[in-house]
């Protein structure tokens, strides 16, 4: 795969470095989806003359060309799709983590659907569905849970009528 994005930068009539090579090769092979300080990150390790000015704008190159697809996660930073095919991407709302759904047959489905409703010929579909993964779930309950312990614990303190001494403060208004 990585010969596909040296290819497109080729076809760009850009010059190819061994820098933009080494991040094509890194987006090749990585099974996340990487934001660019992952990505320079990951390449300064083989090439730590690599700027990141140069990741970027190899990332920007291949975005506008079409070689990768840029995916917003809820963060500041974006993160790159570098499987163009049909797939769904599941977004945590929480950890911010981005998994590929394994259902091969949906997208295509889906665009063939587009096509026959609308006369759009889809070329690839990033289908993105936003939620909590299931360690996140996890955390949220147990979070919930805390505070509902808590809370009451407060509240049976007080329903028992314990105020303390005579001017003593507890803090609590």
């Amino acid at each position: 795969m990585a010969a596909r994005f040296i290819d497109t930068l080729r076809r760009a009539g850009l010059r190819v470095t061994s820098q933009r090579v080494a991040v094509c090769e890194f987006l090749a092979r990585t099974k996340i989806h990487p934001t660019p300080s992952q990505v320079f990150e990951a390449v300064r390790e083989a090439h730590p003359e690599i700027s990141q000015a140069t990741v970027y704008n190899t990332l920007n190159t291949l975005r506008d060309l079409g070689a990768i697809v840029e995916i917003g996660a809820g963060t500041e930073q974006t993160h790159y799709e570098t499987d163009l095919d049909p797939h769904v991407n599941l977004v945590c709302l929480r950890c911010h983590e981005i998994s590929d759904l394994e259902d091969t047959q949906a997208p295509e489905v889906l665009m063939d659907n587009i096509f026959h409703d609308t006369g759009f010929r889809a070329t690839t579909l990033q289908v993105q569905v936003t939620g909590f993964c299931p360690a996140c779930q996890e955390a949220k309950r147990e979070e919930i849970g805390r505070k509902l312990r808590a809370r009451a614990v407060r509240s049976s303190g007080k329903a028992a009528g314990s105020r303390g001494p005579v001017g003593d403060s507890s803090g609590e208004l």
